[in-house]
């Protein structure tokens, strides 16, 4: 969407995430990418990871990519979490932190993912919220490179056969902790203690359920060797649990229902004869399922050894679970 009337950036500057301060110039360049993400969606990840790839085929064209990471979860907080997350997405010292959301706020972005093209004089071009349009996306970078004497250098547009990338309100995010009430539990949750939970009789669609010993923290459950966590969802939707596990954690899928046809296991499910698998370890959101199938299930990970903290579950539409793949733009 290009702005109807000429709007200056504010300044891009603040901490990152190893608490230095972190400040450029917009007239260092000629254009300036500014990505707007929270680490725990997969529409925001596949924004940062094409943005990451972008600007390997516009290095040296005078085109610079930066990011701001917005903790949607508020364990996004804290250093240690946030600087793993980093490292995973490679991206180091080009990243604010905007813990309190201020840069959210000054830059007037109302949805994630989002993507403001802005120029030497630091007068956004283009901004792109919720859906990103790549082929408009790129098409405003060369052109306006084109103006400025970048012709033959251009790279190649030629991309992969889609053009929007996925709008964030086609996935349902439930974020675990006492604060949201995204969950159900059958007794009185009190914060920052231990509980024991026990399974409902009733499961409703896209909703988690704890069982046995768990430790509710303010934005997280952690659950240890022997607890399980109950999953929900609804025919045809691919499954994504953001947790993590500081010394590594053991944890075996099962289906509590009859595996429906054409179940498509998620890339981080380990399949060994009937078990499945999953190996804990860095915080990151690790793919359950790919596709659920032709009917509702119900799904839980049991954790075989270690602890596993819960921090959030996604479920994304089939339809619009297949987003674009990262690698047709390292060109």
């Amino acid at each position: 969407m290009e702005p109807k009337e000429q709007t200056r950036a504010p300044a891009f500057n603040g901490i990152n995430v190893s608490g230095e301060a972190l400040e450029a110039d917009y007239s260092d360049n000629l254009m300036n990418v500014v990505t707007f993400f929270e680490p725990v969606t997969r529409n925001s990840l596949d924004t940062v990871e094409t943005m990451r790839l972008m600007s390997r085929k516009y290095e040296g064209l005078s085109v610079a990519f930066r990011y701001v990471m917005e903790p949607r979860l508020s364990c996004m907080y804290h250093a240690k979490e946030s600087q793993m997350t980093l490292d995973r997405l490679s991206l180091f010292g080009n990243t604010l932190f905007d813990a309190n959301n201020m840069l959210v706020l000054q830059f007037g972005i109302r949805e994630l993912p989002a993507v403001l093209i802005i120029d030497s004089n630091g007068i956004i071009k283009s901004r792109y919220e919720g859906e990103v349009s790549l082929r408009s996306f790129e098409r405003s970078i060369q052109s306006r490179l084109a103006m400025s004497g970048y012709r033959d250098e251009l790279p190649n547009m030629d991309g992969p056969g889609f053009d929007i990338m996925r709008s964030r309100g086609d996935s349902k995010l439930r974020q675990l902790g006492y604060v949201t009430g995204d969950y159900v539990f059958t007794s009185l949750v009190v914060p920052e203690t231990n509980q024991e939970f026990s399974l409902p009789n009733f499961f409703i669609l896209d909703t988690i359920y704890p069982h046995g010993a768990w430790y509710v923290g303010r934005d997280y459950i952690e659950g240890t060797g022997g607890s399980t966590v109950y999953i929900s969802c609804s025919k045809d939707q691919s499954v994504l649990a953001f947790t993590g596990s500081g010394e590594g954690a053991s944890v075996r899928m099962h289906t509590a229902i009859e595996a429906p046809q054409n179940l498509i296991l998620g890339k981080d499910v380990k399949q060994e004869g009937a078990l499945l698998e999953l190996n804990v370890s860095e915080h990151r959101p690790y793919e359950l399922l790919a596709s659920s199938g032709d009917s509702d299930i119900l799904i839980s990970l049991q954790i075989q050894s270690g602890s596993i903290r819960l921090y959030s579950v996604e479920f994304c539409d089939l339809e619009h679970a297949a987003g674009p793949t990262a690698a047709n733009w390292a060109r």
